[in-house]
């Protein structure tokens, strides 16, 4: 009876790995097994008549699918991440030119290129935003030649109209919204090119200087009292269409504190850019930071096994010497605030003076 009850039980312990395997399996290829496409409707809005200006011709040039608009993930039967693929009902360039196409003998007559339209959803630490990314280069129709003359950039963001929506109607509303939005920057276009000044911020940027996405490299010093330190940051930046910008970045940073030394590193540090001149803005950052610590006396301090991490919540408030829009070196000089805490020990508020050098690309 021994030996049996053995293979029966061994039996059933080989079917446990097995059923775990499987799980595994479908958790990680669940996403192209089992796809989601989703069809939206473009929500064209009529109201707005387009004036000043005449669009002869829309043509999309993007890689993907022309009535591609966004991915999302959803989760099947609690277990299995599904990718979601959301589609316009009809070709995008067809969407966007309902109600703005024309034509008029004699008035110059303008030609647009989809280069980029995407909606991405960014997770943050306590909540998640909405962006619709897109960029459409504006040609004028000359003798049947097509002259550049600038390029429209989007950063919209979506704010949810209630509280519970589906993917479908937030998708929906914010493509409404960028439409309204896109017309009326269509108004204001020969005004830009003519040279005169508009009464706010534009998402057409005349010309051809301009890149769809920055690299920003930055490093900076820190000291106050007691303690003094290094950091550099990565991240990526869109166009600034107007004053106000948000931009998340990874970072890494050296601390030397009285009691201890710590290499951090943190993601999604925040940047909130507020635009005051071509050359001048105000940045706020805010970090989120584990580093791992060498204390300087570990006898004195007597130091536990699990304090060689801390956890780091900071923030800098600095002036940016940061041409518009530009390839080129940019200057930070500013505040730094910073709040440390190792476990069993007593949280330690710093503070001191930052300088900062960084290069976008």
């Amino acid at each position: 009876m021994i030996p049996n009850l053995y293979k029966r039980n061994r039996k059933h312990n080989t079917l446990i790995p097995g059923f775990l395997f499987l799980c595994v399996c479908l958790t990680v290829e669940g996403q192209r097994l089992l796809p989601d496409t989703i069809y939206v409707d473009f929500r064209a809005d009529s109201i707005i008549q387009l004036q000043n200006i005449i669009i002869s011709d829309i043509t999309d040039s993007r890689s993907e699918n022309p009535c591609f608009v966004r991915y999302g993930i959803k989760k099947k039967f609690l277990l299995i991440p599904v990718d979601q693929e959301v589609y316009t009902s009809k070709p995008l360039a067809g969407e966007v030119g309902r109600n703005i196409l024309s034509s008029s003998a004699g008035a110059p007559e303008y030609h647009l290129e989809i280069q980029k339209f995407e909606i991405e959803k960014k997770k943050g630490r306590l909540s998640s935003t909405t962006y619709l990314y897109a960029d459409l280069s504006l040609y004028e129709n000359r003798d049947d030649t097509l002259i550049h003359r600038g390029t429209f950039y989007y950063n919209t963001l979506y704010h949810r109209r209630a509280r519970k929506e589906t993917l479908t109607e937030e998708t929906e509303n914010l493509l409404g919204k960028w439409y309204t939005d896109f017309k009326l920057d269509l108004m204001a276009v020969n005004t830009i090119l003519s040279g005169k000044e508009v009464e706010s911020y534009s998402n057409f940027i005349p010309g051809a200087k301009v890149k769809s996405l920055y690299l920003n490299a930055a490093t900076g010093l820190f000291a106050g009292l007691d303690w003094w330190g290094f950091q550099g940051e990565i991240y990526f930046s869109r166009p600034e269409t107007r004053s106000k910008n948000h931009y998340w970045a990874g970072i890494v940073r050296y601390n030397n504190n009285a009691d201890y030394e710590s290499f951090a590193i943190g993601r999604k540090t925040e940047h909130y850019y507020l635009r005051k001149s071509e050359n001048l803005l105000f940045d706020i950052d805010l970090n989120l930071l584990i580093g791992f610590c060498k204390w300087k006396d570990v006898d004195e301090n007597n130091v536990k096994l699990y304090q060689i991490v801390d956890f780091e919540l900071s923030s800098i408030q600095s002036i940016q010497y940061n041409p518009l829009n530009s390839k080129r070196m940019f200057f930070r000089i500013g505040l730094a605030e910073n709040l440390l805490y190792v476990i069993d020990k007593i949280p330690t508020f710093q503070i001191g003076t930052f300088l900062g050098i960084g290069l976008k690309l």
